[in-house]
């Protein structure tokens, strides 16, 4: 892009329509392109297409998925072009290479979530998540990431951008609501998305009967309130999810980490109830289990779409109601069953 006759500004602007996180995939994969055309003797930037076909072999020999292989292909693209001056990823020996993978390596279809709210949610009623006021602060960092993520059904990238600035973190009688950081980007940037607010209300806030204490437990308003008031004294900044580790105490943590406390609270909740912790945990299934759980109580579609910032509900069809699919397509295999009723 240096080469065109435009200036460092609008050179900026124009690279500043790529997210920060897909620049440093692509930059990670060039890296690793430039590395391998080292050992092969080639120059990266006039790498022919058979050299990236064997540099996309290798990558799937070593177990890269067809997904991740096609990132490398979007990446490489910005730099190289296909035989016919056309972008990389249009080019055919390409494509038949891309979809041969996939025929290799089909992808595997997870039925999130691989593990149970009830449980996980039962086990935050006890230790070592409670009492709250007295727990380790990495039990209440995943206690609190948690149950925000569940009762928000929003993305991590997002949580990871609420703040505790007055105007973004608003304390009501009987909710919290909180809102974005101004300068976060959402993954999909429209006024719509950017707008949303997230509104967590208090559950059972008056508890009298012994059942009704327990579940005040799981009151994210309380949860809140508890956990900014215990990171007030070492904060080192506004982000509303902060480190409780030594070295970075007080310092806002990333959407990775803030995915590994939530992760690390499901299987944390297992073993508290001494059950076998399951596999294949992902912080972005609590989006998942939260709308599921919003459905069967009969939350309309439209509240569930509005908690998870949605413009329509057919991420909700596509991804999470796989229960709701399976049990009709069960109901054909029971009536072909029932036909022996009939004839017998």
């Amino acid at each position: 892009m240096t080469k065109l006759p435009l200036s460092a500004g609008a050179i900026a602007t124009i690279q500043a329509a790529r997210r920060a996180s897909t620049t440093r995939i692509y930059e990670a994969t060039w890296r690793a392109f430039s590395l391998w055309c080292g050992r092969q003797l080639v120059s990266p930037t006039s790498a022919s297409i058979p050299c990236v076909i064997e540099f996309l072999q290798e990558g799937l020999v070593s177990g890269l998925s067809p997904n991740t292989l096609r990132r490398q292909v979007a990446a490489l693209s910005t730099v190289l072009s296909g035989s016919s001056s056309e972008p990389l990823s249009r080019d055919p020996l390409i494509r038949q290479f891309l979809r041969g993978a996939t025929n290799i390596r089909p992808p595997a279809i997870h039925r999130y979530p691989s593990w149970d709210l009830p449980k996980v949610l039962r086990a935050l009623t006890g230790p070592p998540f409670e009492p709250l006021r007295d727990v380790s602060l990495k039990y209440l960092s995943f206690k609190v990431a948690f149950l925000v993520a569940v009762t928000s059904a929003r993305r991590i990238s997002e949580m990871a951008a609420l703040s505790i600035r007055k105007e973004l973190c608003i304390f009501h009688q009987d909710r919290v609501v909180l809102r974005l950081d101004p300068s976060f980007i959402p993954k999909v940037n429209s006024v719509f998305h950017r707008a949303q607010e997230v509104v967590l209300p208090n559950f059972c806030p008056n508890p009298r009967h012994p059942l009704e204490k327990r579940w005040h437990t799981l009151d994210v308003r309380r949860a809140l309130k508890v956990y900014v008031s215990r990171t007030a004294t070492f904060r080192r900044s506004d982000a509303l999810f902060v480190s409780f580790l030594p070295a970075s105490l007080g310092l806002k943590i990333s959407s990775t980490t803030l995915g590994r406390w939530i992760r690390a609270c499901i299987s944390a909740a297992y073993e508290a109830s001494d059950l076998p912790v399951p596999r294949r945990i992902t912080a972005h299934s609590t989006r998942s289990a939260a709308t599921s759980a919003a459905w069967s109580t009969r939350a309309s579609i439209e509240e569930i779409c509005r908690a998870a910032a949605w413009t329509s509900p057919s991420p909700f069809v596509r991804h999470y109601r796989l229960d709701t699919f399976a049990s009709a397509d069960a109901a054909f295999g029971r009536r072909v069953l029932q036909g022996v009723h009939s004839t017998s």
